[in-house]
């Protein structure tokens, strides 16, 4: 849930914004149930890669909720043994588990579940020749993991998944390191997931420095540190306008953080619609700003 805090009124370059109130995001909490998987896992790497999963939600926009150390664990499906967990028409998603959880979680508005549905490791010829001429066969490995990921919205009753996160680690000496790097990398499917899925929204609250041609070069959001904002990451801004009861919006431009201000507060460099973002905001019209997957302009 959105929070709304009470905005001052902000004075740049002679310029002054009507006291508002700014949405300043905070972080989705996420339950986290057991994972079901294929049982050519080991039982460590199959809760080694749980966890990385749960740390790769954790270090980006949410708080995850681990059930297992909340006592909620089903002990029962712990380890590969898919063939037990048949709920719900062959799906690892119980509906009706994940609905009595959220219960038990009234903070969360997500559950999240998963299924290891391919794991191990391969070898891979590589042919050339030596100074001779002569033949040489080199063997590396490749780890392969793939999941099938779900995730409940309570607060919608919306059921997404299966979503399928995969992880492939090539060039390892050996079939074990192939194994446990592929695991270790899947938490960066996870922190994706998350930049993807749960998106930030904020408000445009002060225009920044402008160029000897008068042209905006930054300005400043609503979020940081306490939303996990980093350098690099990517907002549209758009104009939010209400006719008739109706809320309508139209894209302005696109900026990149380049500062974290504060807990609730980032500088961004304007990559695009700076004329247009700087006439709304003089305009006094609302300006709204909705991270994006992309890292790069």
């Amino acid at each position: 849930m959105k929070r709304i805090v009470l905005f001052l009124a902000l004075m740049t370059a002679g310029l002054s914004l009507a006291a508002q109130e700014p949405i300043v995001p905070e972080r989705e909490v996420v339950v986290i149930d057991n994972f079901t998987s294929v049982p050519q896992i080991s039982l460590g790497l199959y809760q080694y890669a749980r966890q990385c999963v749960i740390d790769g939600l954790a270090r980006r926009r949410v708080v995850a909720v681990d059930v297992e150390t909340n006592g909620y664990g089903r002990p029962d499906i712990v380890y590969p043994s898919f063939p037990k967990a048949r709920p719900n028409n062959g799906s690892p998603f119980d509906l009706n588990r994940a609905q009595n959880l959220m219960k038990d979680f009234q903070m969360a508005r997500y559950y999240l579940t998963a299924y290891i549905c391919r794991f191990g490791s391969r070898p891979v010829e590589h042919k050339s020749k030596d100074k001779e001429g002569n033949p040489v066969i080199r063997t590396d490995f490749t780890g392969d993991i793939e999941l099938d990921v779900w995730l409940y919205d309570s607060e919608t009753s919306m059921v997404e998944g299966p979503i399928r996160w995969k992880y492939s680690y090539t060039g390892a000496p050996d079939p074990i390191i192939a194994e446990e790097k592929a695991v270790s990398n899947i938490g960066m499917r996870a922190r994706q997931f998350v930049t993807d899925r749960f998106r930030i929204k904020a408000s445009v609250i002060q225009m920044g420095e402008y160029n000897r041609k008068g042209k905006l070069q930054d300005l400043f959001l609503s979020c940081g540190s306490d939303i996990d904002v980093e350098k690099g990451d990517v907002f549209f801004v758009y104009e939010v306008s209400n006719i008739n009861g109706i809320q309508t919006s139209r894209k302005l431009g696109k900026v990149k953080a380049r500062e974290i201000t504060g807990p609730e507060s980032c500088r961004c460099s304007v990559s695009n619609g700076e004329i247009e973002i700087d006439r709304a905001f003089r305009a006094g019209e609302l300006l709204i700003a909705v991270s994006d997957d992309d890292r790069w302009f």
